[in-house]
């Protein structure tokens, strides 16, 4: 599972190496053209956040012809560039004064010369959120500090010096690109138009002969080493206008140059597309009335009442062009009307040209209405389209053929330096192309038998917890929010020495996030799930057959809005735990401040402790006696008082809690007071031999706060045994209460 990349980069010199940057924090590469993957963050670094792990969401990578393992990046971070000596094997993070917080988002080298590098700042290659409504025609997702940034280092990136003569201030730059042919010739694709500078960056003129206008979505180029042919593409960010009661293409489109960006030709050819085809289809129109009304600075219903008609002809805004580095002829482009973005909408998920841009195809298809036997077949064999869908996918096989048109954009479109293989990324798939995106395969992992994986060690499934139960020794249940319940086994060494194998359930057919899984103490056939976020949100889950049918069966927490682009709005479900004598009780918590906990974003409502006395069927909220929301962080029961009960706070008015009476009421436990201090508890827990242990720091404790501390006499006295600003978990192990495992965040700010 290689998690959603928004971006993808190849070595340029080297055609297996790969770099890849998920949404959930790691950083990957992979030496063997996508199998297998490790991380390139430093494990024992301070911070993720602050760079000082490494880089995080890749936005370019470059290398240096002459040395392949010296290498520049940038990510999607404010915290300056990153520089590798190991080819790309880890990085260590480069802050310039100039650089601070400003974003970095393309990094290109001088082919000729590995000490001259440039730079570019601001945030367009944030592909999915960098948005173009009508009235913010440069982009609504800027960022003011890092307009107006190329940097040009001479001397391998010791300093590096602004060159942005001739530039618009308000410049944001998508690419860089030095000119194989002559050094001093230099080309930059930004927001604020097209610009070349003959003089190594000393000035720069802008090249806008033949193009729409001058806000450049994409940028890349074919060079042909026999012929010292350079030829550049670009795609002009597409603008529509209203036509009466319908919509039609403005300006923009995709432009190719053969004299270094001097004068540009519209190769758009044939890819605007009837969109009175897709009337029938829902999803499809939901998706074109968004982006319109996006664009236009509507409602959705007030763009379906003004555009009743659909247009005949009309182009989709494309975000990322690439070519075939054998074939110039051979281009593509990618449509990501999916996770976040509002420009785009459905059908085609990357588009294709063999003839130079007269005729365009969809070239990457997975959905119901591409088969022969479907309504479109039709328009699109009129249209020269190949039909047929030609992905194939492994854990996701619901996904292959489930809507009319997969719900899912393609977030980019890339070669390898050879051309041998072509990648893209659906959603969380990376898919792959050995034939020029005639079929498509996901290489994520590899299945041993019927529901086992092998994951290739990039996984971005998001961590919801791991759940042990005594009498279940060798699983270990991963909840995985929206990649649902993974069970560990011991079959991956039959793929390769330590490898790590799982399968994978589902609950429902639905998409489904889960929050937390729990075992029955007494009966392991019978097993509880939570969702805090999609289909079923908020529903206790309940299986009598150890997990092969699921029904739902209680209502834990009232379904609360969800508002369109405005993030997860989740509710964190944790830890289900059972009363040590009557296990119909049960208690679950809600932190208000998830996020600082690395779950996917903060809670929307019903903070506290949950409690249910007949089995899970009905939930009342239980925080008498707790502050107001509570942002409760754990809880507990102790281990041989079944009415006791303990819950720990943390932030403001934080600590440690007691119940005695089952949670109908709680009382501050005393002795934790000065641990607890202006920041709360953060976990509790109790060994097999009854001795309990918790958790303390945030953010911003001080150097002597946080920590792990041990009771050993039933929380009248405690003894610090770990100090560290901001300690969060801490589990014994079952079969050793020496050995004692815990999590730390960091404390930077």
């Amino acid at each position: 599972m290689s998690g959603n990349n928004k971006s993808a980069f190849w070595h340029p010199t080297d055609p297996k190496v790969l770099f890849i940057g998920p949404n959930m924090g790691n950083s990957y590469r992979s030496t063997d053209g996508g199998f297998t993957y490790e991380s390139v963050l430093d494990p024992d670094g301070p911070g993720l956040n602050e760079g000082l792990r490494g880089p995080r969401e890749f936005r370019s990578v470059d290398f240096s012809r002459q040395n392949p393992d010296f290498g520049f990046c940038t990510d999607r971070n404010n915290n300056g560039i990153y520089v590798t000596h190991n080819k790309g094997a880890t990085w260590q993070n480069i802050l310039e004064p100039q650089f601070d917080k400003k974003f970095m988002a393309c990094i290109t080298v001088d082919p000729k010369d590995d000490q001259v590098w440039y730079v570019g700042g601001g945030k367009m290659r944030e592909l999915g959120r960098a948005l173009f409504p009508q009235l913010k025609p440069h982009g609504a997702n800027i960022h003011p500090k890092s307009q107006g940034q190329i940097y040009k280092t001479t001397n391998g990136g010791k300093t590096w010096k602004l060159i942005v003569n001739g530039i618009h201030p308000k410049t944001e730059v998508e690419s860089i690109l030095v000119d194989p042919n002559a050094s001093k010739t230099i080309y930059a694709s930004t927001n604020r138009g097209f610009y070349k500078s003959t003089n190594g960056g000393k000035t720069w003129q802008q090249k806008s002969k033949g193009l729409g206008h001058e806000v450049m979505r994409s940028f890349t180029h074919h060079y042909d080493s026999k012929t010292k042919k350079l030829t550049l593409f670009v795609i002009n960010n597409i603008t529509w206008k209203k036509d009466g009661k319908t919509v039609k293409d403005d300006k923009g489109g995709i432009f190719r140059s053969d004299n270094e960006g001097e004068s540009w030709v519209n190769i758009s050819g044939d890819i605007a597309i009837d969109m009175r085809q897709f009337k029938p289809i829902s999803s499809i129109m939901k998706s074109y009335y968004h982006a319109v009304a996006y664009y236009f600075g509507m409602k959705d219903k007030e763009a379906k009442m003004a555009f009743p008609e659909l247009p005949s002809a009309i182009t989709q805004r494309f975000n990322t062009i690439e070519v075939d580095p054998n074939d110039i002829n051979n281009i593509y482009v990618n449509n990501e009307y999916s996770n976040a973005s509002r420009n785009n909408f459905m059908p085609g998920q990357l588009w294709r040209t063999k003839d130079g841009g007269k005729h365009w195809f969809v070239t990457f298809r997975n959905g119901q209405n591409w088969e022969a036997d479907s309504k479109d077949a039709d328009y699109w064999t009129k249209r020269k389209n190949p039909i047929g869908n030609n992905i194939d996918l492994k854990y996701l096989k619901r996904w292959m053929a489930r809507d009319p048109y997969d719900r899912k954009g393609c977030n980019f479109v890339r070669f390898n330096c050879d051309g041998s293989i072509l990648h893209t990324q659906m959603a969380k798939i990376s898919l792959f192309s050995y034939d020029k995106g005639d079929t498509w395969v996901d290489i994520d992992d590899i299945e041993i038998g019927n529901g086992n994986y092998v994951g290739g060690g990039n996984s971005n499934l998001p961590g919801h917890g791991f759940y042990q139960h005594p009498e279940l020794p060798h699983q270990v249940f991963c909840a995985a929010g929206e990649n649902s319940l993974w069970i560990t086994n011991d079959l991956g060494k039959e793929i390769r020495k330590g490898a790590q194998s799982a399968s994978v359930h589902k609950f429902t057919e639905h998409e489904q996030s889960l929050s937390t899984f729990a075992i029955h103490p007494n009966d392991t056939n019978i097993r509880y799930a939570l969702f805090f976020r999609q289909h079923n949100r908020g529903e206790l889950f309940r299986t009598t057959d150890a997990g092969k049918t699921w029904h739902s069966h209680g209502l834990a927490i009232p379904k609360w809005d969800v508002k369109a682009h405005g993030g997860d709005q989740s509710v964190h479900q944790l830890n289900i735990t059972f009363n040590i004598e009557n296990p119909d009780i049960m208690y679950f918590h809600v932190p208000k401040n998830a996020r600082g906990l690395e779950y996917v974003g903060d809670s929307q409502t019903g903070f506290g402790i949950h409690r249910s006395k007949d089995g899970g069927n009905t939930w009342e909220s239980i925080n008498n006696g707790l502050p107001i929301d509570p942002d409760v962080s754990a809880i507990a029961t102790h281990p041989k008082k079944a009415n006791v009960l303990f819950a720990t706070v943390q932030n403001k008015n934080g600590g440690l809690f007691k119940s005695k009476d089952s949670g109908d009421t709680w009382q501050k436990v005393g002795s934790t007071k000065e641990i607890s201090g202006a920041f709360g508890i953060n976990d509790i827990h109790f060994d097999k031999k009854g001795n309990a242990y918790i958790t303390a720091g945030c953010k911003k404790s001080g150097i002597n706060d946080g920590g792990l501390w041990r009771s050993s006499d039933e929380m009248k006295t405690w003894e610090k045994i770990f100090d560290y600003p901001w300690t969060v978990r801490v589990e014994t192990a079952l079969y050793d209460h020496n050995v004692i495992l815990i999590s730390t965040l960091p404390n930077v700010s």
